[in-house]
């Protein structure tokens, strides 16, 4: 399976350059229901759930990717207006495990019926269902060293390998810049821009070279 992570273009850069990705912390996702996919209108439970979830996101962060690069929202929202970078990366195969779906759903859970362990796979696997359109793949990451400019980070040495490099629509990189950012890895991998498809409402690969310099 190919993961695909959509970046505004300042990011893409520094990603590429150091050859990383930033890892996500629980509490500065963008879905305010991220983790709090129960039945949350008893007040007991709903103190224990976001105390529960205090405790997970001082230690737990995600990366998450898309298991498609060809939604056009997916370039609206994660990648600056189709002005940034899609990542595609394929996994070791003995990391397989680490990489998981997420499952979408239409209505909360009720956490009476679930024990400790199902609840926290719940929460740290199901969004609600108008996400789908993401088809989104994550890894929980335990949070070690903190970089210098206070976040963390996923190498991709070892844990992913960069294969595609897919420009957005409106991104105003050129070839020799990303080239440059790309460097020693350039044989391996597959550099294009996208451009809107004329039948479907799809991102497609723009064959006319000369249209990107």
């Amino acid at each position: 399976m190919f993961l695909y992570h959509f970046l505004p273009l300042e990011f893409a850069k520094l990603n590429l350059r150091h050859r990383r990705l930033k890892i996500s912390n629980l509490d500065a996702l963008n879905d305010p229901f991220e983790f709090f996919c129960f039945d949350t209108s008893k007040s007991d439970f709903r103190t224990k759930l976001k105390s529960g979830h205090r405790a997970i996101a001082n230690d737990t962060g995600v990366v998450c990717f898309s298991k498609a690069w060809n939604c056009p929202v997916q370039w609206a929202h994660y990648a600056d207006r189709h002005r940034g970078i899609c990542l595609g990366f394929s996994y070791p195969r003995e990391f397989a495990n680490n990489f998981r779906e997420v499952e979408y759903s239409t209505s909360k859970f009720d956490a009476n019926s679930l024990n400790v362990k199902q609840i926290l796979d719940k929460a740290l696997y199901t969004k609600y269902k108008n996400w789908e359109y993401e088809q989104e793949v994550r890894t929980v990451i335990e949070l070690k060293e903190r970089d210098s400019d206070g976040n963390y980070y996923m190498p991709f040495e070892g844990n992913l390998n960069l294969e595609k490099v897919i420009v957005g629509c409106n991104c105003e990189i050129s070839r020799s810049e990303l080239d440059k950012l790309i460097g020693d890895l350039k044989s391996k991998i597959e550099v294009f821009k996208v451009r809107p498809a004329f039948r479907t409402f799809k991102m497609v690969r723009n064959e006319n070279k000369r249209l990107w310099k």
